[in-house]
């Protein structure tokens, strides 16, 4: 136990402490999320809270959502499905293709749901495929017995290619009225006695893309390193603490998803598409890991003390760039629901403090999961499909 000799070490030593306050061994793969604003809710709830399980964590401690964004499971997920080749069937042919071109279009703007009793609802008052509603949505309930096809058709609603938004079941509600059941937590560290050991962890320490001392700046800079290295003591409390799950929408199918990873090099994948397995699932591909658990908190205090002294000068620079959130978790002072004061001792030691409102909830962190294990409980079924639909020659 010792004081962070850098940021780099302040970082992990905060992860070792939430981590373990939280409850987590050190080899469960459990990662930090920053910036935390709390969930508004209202209209956005759904949509703020889905879009951290949409997005793809990096293999890293700290998850910077500021700087993360661009890995995205839908659109993801979407690529592999365009990637795959689905068993033959005889829909388009029975429908004709400017009745299967339209067909498509509606799917995508959000006309027509997918499957074979909307298809035929749908069809019967569309010039193009009114004479063949029933015998198309005949071929179309035996064409979506292929996990592939049925996968292809069910992610056309969704962007960008549709118009519907990525959802999880279940949602904000549901995670509200859970939170508020949730046990409390809390931990402290002193200066001095940070554990900033983190090579034992799920990603063997490697820990990158966190901020400074306050939000957007860098772990680098003069005070940022002046703060990590000066003697920082935190406490920390949470009224509730949550690990909230969620399963993907009817965008997403299990079975084609796993029978797409269990299939390195072989069928369904099209080899005539740029998108295969390694660029997905190989060592630098773009879907390794998955978000499972959000740990997400109500009710947050944290108090950060800095034995430093702060010249006059750095006073008013830091209280100036307090908006953007303070370390750890950023919560930027345009929320009413959360408040960041930061203040000063005659002798220039620094004390910031973070607080959030009950019922506005703050997403804190994930566990991770590799592909490998999030699709593992459909390894079996996968297997068996390839041998079904997709036979080795």
């Amino acid at each position: 136990m010792a004081d962070p000799k850098n940021f780099v070490d302040l970082q992990a030593g905060f992860y070792n402490a939430l981590a373990q306050g939280l409850g987590y061994s050190p080899s469960d793969p459990f990662q930090v999320i920053q910036p935390s604003p709390p969930l508004t809710g209202g209209n956005l709830g759904d949509e703020l809270l889905w879009n951290y399980l949409n997005n793809l964590p990096p293999a890293s401690l700290t998850q910077n959502t500021s700087v993360s964004g661009g890995n995205q499971f839908l659109a993801n997920y979407q690529g592999v499905m365009s990637a795959l080749q689905s068993a033959p069937n005889n829909f388009q042919s029975t429908i004709g293709e400017a009745c299967f071109e339209a067909y498509q279009k509606a799917l995508a703007a959000g006309d027509v749901k997918p499957g074979p009793m909307n298809f035929r609802n749908w069809a019967l008052y569309n010039g193009t495929c009114s004479g063949v509603a029933v015998s198309g949505a005949s071929a179309l309930a035996a064409a979506m017995l292929d996990p592939v096809f049925a996968a292809q058709m069910n992610v056309l609603p969704y962007k960008p290619a549709g118009t519907e938004n990525v959802d999880f079941v279940p949602g904000y509600q549901k995670m509200l009225a859970l939170l508020k059941k949730a046990p409390s937590r809390s931990f402290s560290v002193s200066a001095g006695d940070w554990s900033t050991n983190v090579s034992s962890t799920w990603t063997g320490g490697s820990n990158s893309g966190f901020f400074g001392l306050w939000g957007g700046s860098s772990s680098t800079s003069t005070l940022s390193e002046k703060f990590a290295s000066g003697g920082v003591s935190l406490t920390a409390s949470f009224q509730h603490v949550l690990p909230f799950n969620a399963t993907p929408g009817d965008w997403y199918s299990s079975s084609a998803f796993g029978l797409a990873y269990n299939s390195p090099g072989a069928a369904p994948w099209n080899p005539a598409n740029p998108i295969n397995w390694d660029k997905t699932f190989g060592p630098q591909g773009n879907m390794q890991r998955f978000a499972s658990n959000l740990l997400i908190a109500d009710q947050m205090e944290i108090v950060v003390s800095s034995a430093a002294s702060y010249s006059t000068n750095e006073q008013t620079e830091i209280k100036q760039n307090s908006s953007a959130g303070m370390w750890p978790f950023y919560s930027s002072g345009g929320s009413s629901s959360s408040s960041t004061t930061v203040t000063f001792k005659a002798t220039g030691e620094m004390e910031v403090k973070i607080t959030s409102e009950a019922g506005a909830p703050v997403v804190i962190g994930c566990t991770v999961l590799s592909a490998e294990v999030y699709l593992g409980h459909e390894a079996q079924a996968a297997k068996a499909l390839a041998r079904t639909y997709y036979p080795r020659t």
